[in-house]
């Protein structure tokens, strides 16, 4: 049984030669497959982490930190905003949106006030 990288045709092939070939095949797919997500996963984790250092750097730089008083502050307010109606959401999701647009970073919403 001569079995190469390929069978090489020669010889009529077998149910057997051509099983382990068949489970070689499947084996190589599976294998790269792993080694496709493996690569990509740690290519992402690598980019998250240095997004992840960029943010606290900034955060760092703006003097924001988790025991900031104003956080803490914006916190309490966003617990104690109440949406009571659609017509509500709808002007509170058009005004952030419109607020982003004009100043180009992202918001939060902090409270609102019905008029």
């Amino acid at each position: 049984m001569k079995i190469y990288a390929i069978l090489d045709g020669s010889q009529s092939g077998n149910f057997s030669d051509g099983a382990l070939v068949t489970l070689v095949a499947i084996l190589m797919v599976f294998i790269i497959l792993l080694l496709i997500i493996g690569i990509t996963t740690l290519i992402f984790k690598i980019i998250g982490l240095f997004e992840m250092k960029e943010e606290i750097d900034r955060f760092k730089k703006e003097g924001l930190d988790s025991n900031d008083e104003n956080i803490k502050q914006s916190e309490k307010l966003v617990k104690s905003t109440e949406i009571k109606d659609e017509d509500m959401m709808v002007a509170v999701l058009v005004a952030s949106i419109d607020y982003q647009n004009e100043i180009k970073e992202d918001v939060r919403l902090v409270s609102v006030k019905e008029l």
